[in-house]
């Protein structure tokens, strides 16, 4: 049984808004005044103290040493991480050098002590697939640097407090972006056509380290004149999507297409031409 005070840390640490919310007042926080008892169950999650009747102490001597650094990091001017960003992504290797990385660590731990652990991010996504005619037929995808792979075009659904992106509005203007301006969907440059949508499954996301379960929205693209292909753009096959890998050795994230071409009972390579 989960011990209600641990219950009520992560209540607290959830009720803490994201970056591109509002902040919100601490009072409004869950519980606020008990916080002095919350960080103390915040060091005992780490290992680093144990609670009884007695009252607390550390777990050992480099426990003892580890509450002595984070004391002197307090004292010092200096943040443990500094680049809380999602520029540079998640690798295991990166250490504390930025605060994704970090996230990574612990939920790579979490989910391989629980493999059926609960992801703590959940993210609707539109993928949007533009199709250039040939023997065999190829699908644009773009390089994302944070993550390190392929991906086809599109990107996330904008959340907020009391807004919802509609998908089809996503998929426009991750289309429009992600293709640096070239068409509008406004001004007819091109159509958008529903295809499936479905549960992506749940992995470690690469830009913000944390265990993601996805939510798939994808259409197929359509009346476009001509597009002029960025240094980050490259047409794949559905053979090299499906690989996870280019016939160069890079790295491609389309493991989604298989369930996709059950949704439609047809493989994408029977899609009509993206082109006018």
């Amino acid at each position: 049984m989960t011990d209600p005070n641990r219950s009520l840390l992560a209540a607290w640490l959830r009720a803490i808004p994201q970056s591109r919310h509002e902040p919100r007042p601490l009072y409004e926080l869950p519980e606020t005044d008990t916080m002095g008892l919350g960080l103390a169950l915040l060091l005992q999650t780490w290992g680093a103290v144990e609670l009884s009747h007695a009252g607390i102490r550390a777990t050992s001597q480099p426990a003892y040493y580890f509450l002595h650094s984070l004391a002197a990091w307090a004292e010092s001017k200096d943040e443990v991480i500094q680049d809380w960003s999602e520029q540079y992504g998640a690798r295991a290797d990166a250490g504390l050098r930025h605060g994704a990385s970090l996230v990574y660590l612990l939920e790579s731990e979490r989910l391989a002590r629980n493999p059926n652990a609960t992801p703590i991010r959940f993210t609707p996504a539109a993928q949007i697939l533009i199709v250039q005619d040939g023997d065999p037929p190829r699908f644009l995808c773009q390089w994302d640097t944070p993550g390190g792979a392929f991906q086809l075009i599109g990107g996330r659904q904008r959340l907020d407090h009391n807004y919802v992106e509609d998908i089809r509005h996503t998929a426009i203007r991750e289309t429009e972006e992600e293709l640096a301006g070239q068409v509008s969907y406004e001004h007819g440059d091109f159509q958008l056509n529903f295809l499936a949508e479905f549960p992506g499954g749940k992995r470690l996301s690469p830009s913000f380290g944390a265990l993601t379960a996805y939510h798939f929205t994808f259409f197929h693209a359509y009346g476009f004149k001509r597009l002029t292909l960025g240094s980050q753009d490259r047409w794949l096959s559905r053979e090299e999507l499906l690989a996870g890998i280019t016939v160069d050795g890079k790295a491609v994230r389309g493991s989604h297409i298989t369930i996709l071409e059950q949704h439609l009972g047809y493989p994408i390579t029977e899609l009509p031409s993206s082109f006018a």
